[in-house]
């Protein structure tokens, strides 16, 4: 967040994204929100992918992972299976922020 908002003050944060100034404040010390990261990196016109990278939402290897299929009948049952154990891992990860 310091890098990309350079020497803006938590109020043009505020004034840019939407988000309280009294939650910016709190970033240092709990995580933010996933939809306040959505918003900053909107804000600052950076992919928010890269935003939820930084902030541990997900790793960088997950963010490059293919998507499943719409539909989860199209996929083979061990396909299926390790899609249910990779979103339950990135569950587990996000519970644990």
């Amino acid at each position: 967040m310091q890098r990309i908002a350079e020497t803006h003050s938590p109020s043009e944060i505020s004034r840019r994204t939407g988000i309280g100034q009294s939650s910016i404040g709190r970033w240092d010390s709990s995580s933010p929100k996933p939809e306040s990261v959505a918003a900053f990196a909107r804000a600052y016109g950076r992919p928010v992918v890269e935003a939820f990278i930084a902030a541990g939402f997900l790793t960088a290897e997950e963010a490059q992972a293919a998507p499943p299929p719409k539909d989860a009948a199209e996929l083979p049952t061990d396909d299926l299976a390790k899609e249910v154990h990779r979103l339950t891992g990135v569950l587990a990860r996000r519970l644990q922020v």
